[in-house]
């Protein structure tokens, strides 16, 4: 994990946000996936939710946060954006947009504030898991209190 502060850290400190930040042994020296990431630290898979920088066909931007255990559903997000494609967006993009590395980005205190999706899923949770902004730290955080911090809106896009 980085040392200091990350972004993330720092926007649930300022606003007040109820979470907890947790620490995961995993190797540094491999992509870790977001599956092995659940695996290594005993979350189920479907509530460890990963954080996905995307654009459609037109260059909008937004940020889908979508479960470990499943895949973006790419045309339900692109209709929601009101879009006939939604792509993950180019990696240098995504990093100057957000502010973080490939693999721990964050749904909260990004750089650039971009429209947010949140699978539905999450409503079957108390709490769910998402990127504490650094390679192996997660948040865990009420997914109406996720929702509110990023102004997200919950669909199925999974």
């Amino acid at each position: 994990m980085a040392k200091g502060e990350t972004a993330a850290q720092r926007f649930v400190r300022l606003n007040g946000i109820a979470g907890r930040f947790r620490e995961i042994d995993v190797p540094k020296d491999r992509k870790t996936s977001a599956l092995d990431m659940a695996a290594a630290s005993g979350i189920d898979p479907a509530q460890l939710f990963k954080t996905l920088i995307v654009e459609t066909a037109e260059g909008k931007l937004a940020v889908a946060v979508v479960p470990a255990s499943r895949d973006l559903d790419r045309k339900a997000l692109a209709r929601e954006l009101g879009s006939k494609r939604v792509d993950l967006a180019p990696k240098d993009k995504a990093v100057k947009l957000t502010g973080y590395a490939m693999g721990a980005c964050s749904p909260l205190g990004q750089k650039k504030k971009l429209p947010t999706y949140i699978d539905e899923s999450v409503k079957g949770f108390e709490t769910i898991f998402v990127s504490g902004g650094a390679y192996g730290l997660e948040l865990e955080i009420a997914a109406a209190d996720l929702a509110a911090a990023t102004e997200g809106t919950f669909v199925a896009i999974c």
